[in-house]
């Protein structure tokens, strides 16, 4: 009887559910607006997102990131010192829906761009010491991105993705990481 009870309660939910968001999926023309967080990269990076529905499955967009400033401090008993960086990245993508009609909607793309390191280093004690020699340097990135979208209704969907820089400075970031994993809620604008 407990498991009649438990497939008759999954199944009513799961009518329940597909019948509200039946029309929720990815769709050409439509317009996404979503903000994100890159949570393996250290420190946590911050995103806004747009992507249009050029057709059935190719979305083209762009994205502009933000890694808050990351403060490295380092010294001896005479001095310390204090290395500041920021990130500021903007990138065009183009992905791949590879099922548009679902209300899951795996998909996979590139993303091409450019990042701004932005470094600034200040010394206090007997001695000042002069910046350290490795630094960021500003430039072309371009990454490779796969993910899943959820469509909760026609108008909002969550997302996690994975994304692996191809071209950037792998000695920015405190872990040395190339892979990105994005949490995301996007807003279909109609």
């Amino acid at each position: 009887m407990k498991r009649w009870f438990t497939l008759s309660t999954l199944t009513l939910l799961a009518v329940i559910l597909t019948s509200a968001t039946g029309l929720a999926q990815y769709k050409a023309g439509n317009n996404y607006i979503g903000v994100n967080a890159t949570v393996v990269t250290e420190p946590v990076g911050w995103g806004l997102t747009y992507e249009y529905g050029y057709d059935e499955n190719i979305g083209l967009g762009l994205t502009a990131r933000y890694w808050s400033p990351e403060n490295t401090e380092t010294g001896e008993s005479t001095w310390t010192g204090t290395l500041e960086r920021e990130t500021f990245m903007f990138l065009a993508q183009a992905l791949y829906h590879a099922l548009p009609k679902s209300q899951f909607d795996p998909y996979g793309g590139v993303r091409l761009g450019y990042a701004y390191y932005k470094e600034s280093w200040s010394t206090e004690g007997v001695a000042a010491r002069t910046a350290p020699p490795e630094k960021a340097e500003s430039g072309i990135t371009m990454s490779i991105v796969g993910g899943m979208r959820y469509f909760f209704s026609p108008q909002i969907s969550a997302e996690a993705a994975l994304e692996y820089f191809l071209m950037h400075d792998d000695g920015y970031f405190v872990n040395r990481a190339s892979t990105g994993m994005l949490l995301g809620l996007n807003f279909t604008l109609m």
